[in-house]
């Protein structure tokens, strides 16, 4: 027969173990985010048209965050531009892009009302986890800049916040030529809005999978004591 004594230190024995495990879970965490902060290389405003797909200058009309997806981190954004002006790209009267939700996962924060200059690719080097029926994306490294409201084609200091920090660069006369001449955008345009993607670093997956897995084993074997201590009692 089991004394209570031994079935109590049993117990006690099994929730150290259990925390320290938690711990570790909490960890490789914190690490995988770490590892995976944003890190942006300087681009000019050429390189920054020449790395994207699409470039153009339009409002955000409309803003979609779905949340998270189980344990895992949370789903990107969906922004819908209605545009003014193509840079690059086939002109369209709207454009749908996605970019995750955080800074520390290279997401563009686009503002709903607020009108900028995006580039955007369909091409994201696994950076943001794709959306269904979205093939753009845009991210903190894009060189996105927010500009002054408006429908005509940029001109220098059209920046909506001066000293704002784009890895592009400020809207300025360099800016401005790289760019080139705009296809303007007909506001009678019928053509539906160019749909964007979107990819979450995969690396924090295995840090939520790593937290997920210290509950369910901290769950089982928290009842796994209390059966015993039951029994031990009992007995």
């Amino acid at each position: 027969m089991n004394h209570p004594g031994e079935a109590a230190r049993g117990t006690g024995m099994i929730l150290r173990l259990l925390g320290l495990f938690a711990l570790v879970a909490a960890v490789v965490v914190v690490t995988s985010t770490a590892a995976h902060a944003c890190d942006c290389a300087d681009l000019t405003p050429a390189a920054a048209k020449e790395h994207a797909e699409v470039v153009f200058t339009g409002t955000v009309v409309e803003v979609r965050r779905d949340g998270t997806q189980g344990l895992g981190p949370p789903t990107p954004a969906v922004y819908t531009f209605r545009a003014d002006n193509v840079y690059k790209g086939a002109p369209a009267a709207g454009f749908t892009v996605s970019s995750n939700v955080d800074t520390a996962s290279c997401g563009y924060p686009f503002q709903q009302g607020t009108r900028y200059l995006v580039f955007a690719r369909s091409d994201t080097s696994e950076l943001i986890e794709k959306v269904p029926g979205v093939t753009l994306a845009s991210s903190l490294c894009a060189g996105n800049v927010p500009i002054d409201q408006g429908t005509g084609p940029l001109r220098p200091g059209d920046e909506r916040t001066p000293g704002h920090e784009s890895l592009a660069g400020p809207v300025d006369a360099e800016m401005v030529t790289a760019l080139g001449a705009p296809v303007r955008v007909a506001e009678s345009a019928s053509s539906g809005a160019r749909t964007g993607t979107s990819a979450a670093a995969r690396g924090l997956g295995w840090g939520w999978i790593a937290a997920g897995s210290a509950v369910v084993v901290l769950a089982l074997a928290v009842g796994f004591a209390l059966v015993r201590r039951r029994r031990a009692g009992g007995g």
